[in-house]
Order: C-alpha cells, then sequence, then structure tokens
C-alpha cells in the first residue's frame, strides 16, 4: 500500500471520520466524525456525574458512559476498516485499469455494428471492476438506451455526471439525457451518439 493510500488509515485511527474526508468520501466522513464527537460527548458527560454529589447525580450515568464507549469503539473500528477498504479498492482499481479499457473497447467496436446486446456485456464486466469509471458509465448509459431501457440510461447517465470529475462527458452525456427525455418510452434508440466511437 503506498503512502497516498495509506493516509486516509492513519487519519481514521487518529480520529474517525478525518480519513474519509482525505479519501473523497466528505458525506460518510462528516458523519462519522459527528458521530464519534457525540460519543465523547456522552462520555465526558458521564464523567461529569460521577463527581457530582449522589443527589444531583443522574442514574443512568454507568449506562450513558458503557453506550458512549461502544459507539466510539465501533466508529473507530468501522472508520479505520472502511477506508482500509477503499484504499485496497483504489489499489485493484488500477492494477486493473487496462482491462477496463479493453472491456470500453470491445463495447465501442459493437457499437460500430449497432449491437447493443454485445456491447452491454463487457460495460457490465468493466463495471463490476470499477464502478465510477466515466468512460464506462457514459457507454453503458448508450448501450442501455439503444436497448431501449430508458431507465437505466438514464442512471447511468446521471451516474456518469456524478463521477466524471474532468466534465470530459459533460456535453455528451447532457445530449444524450435530452435526447431520452424526447424519445418514446417504447422506442430503443437504433444509432451510436456522433463521435462516441472515437471515445473511450
Amino acid at each position: 500500500m503506498k503512502i497516498a493510500e495509506a493516509v486516509p488509515v492513519c487519519l481514521s485511527a487518529v480520529l474517525p471520520g478525518c480519513g474519509h474526508l482525505a479519501a473523497g468520501r466528505p458525506a460518510r466522513g462528516l458523519l462519522i466524525f459527528f458521530l464519534f464527537g457525540f460519543a465523547i460527548d456522552g462520555w465526558f458527560y458521564s464523567q461529569a456525574q460521577s463527581i457530582l454529589p449522589p443527589e444531583h447525580a443522574g442514574a443512568d450515568a454507568d449506562l450513558v458512559r458503557y453506550a458512549a464507549i461502544a459507539l466510539g469503539v465501533f466508529l473507530w473500528a468501522f472508520a479505520v476498516a472502511d477506508t482500509a477498504k477503499l484504499a485496497l479498492r483504489h489499489k485493484r482499481i488500477i492494477a486493473k485499469a487496462g482491462v477496463v479499457d479493453s472491456h470500453v473497447r470491445n463495447a465501442l467496436t459493437a457499437f460500430l455494428r449497432n449491437d447493443y446486446a454485445a456491447a452491454l456485456k463487457p460495460l457490465l464486466a468493466a463495471r463490476r471492476i470499477n464502478d465510477q469509471d466515466p468512460d464506462t458509465l457514459f457507454h453503458l448509459g448508450v448501450a442501455y438506451a439503444g436497448l431501449g431501457q430508458l431507465r437505466k440510461a438514464r442512471h447511468a447517465f446521471h451516474t456518469c455526471i456524478r463521477f466524471d470529475h474532468d466534465g470530459k462527458w459533460d456535453n455528451q452525456t447532457q445530449q444524450q439525457l435530452k435526447a431520452l427525455d424526447a424519445a418514446p418510452q417504447h422506442s430503443p434508440q437504433h444509432s451510436p451518439p456522433a463521435g462516441e466511437e472515437t471515445e473511450a
């Protein structure tokens, strides 16, 4: 595991939530961070209750203490394990990047024959390796649209937009979504978008 991949795991071990922020998962990271802070607050509350006179101390101080400790340990273990999983996934994606590219090229060859069913199989295989690859997701949307599966096509295009951080497919994806909105729900598209054979 390279240093860049190990940093989120180390950050999670120090403070749960920070590792996910570093790994590009802000929503999950913030949720873990605030829940862990809630657990710490619960522990401090139980400690404060233990030093108060008996007539002012809450009867549930021990329960709060054990619940806070359990929640904190769970969040810490989950944060470390999840960031380690993300790092290993990233490493696997890099190792199989050539396989994904090969699947996409096979799909493009099928597009040249207007064979959307044949294009779908390698694209699904590519998505199993990396379900966040914008190239795969865009062409998957084209394949689904060509097969008349418009709902799946829209989902693929919207997912492509979500993960296309460089904006490579912005224009083509928006054009495809407009075409889907204008297309009859029962009528499949029979030709790939212009210029899409040259993109991978």
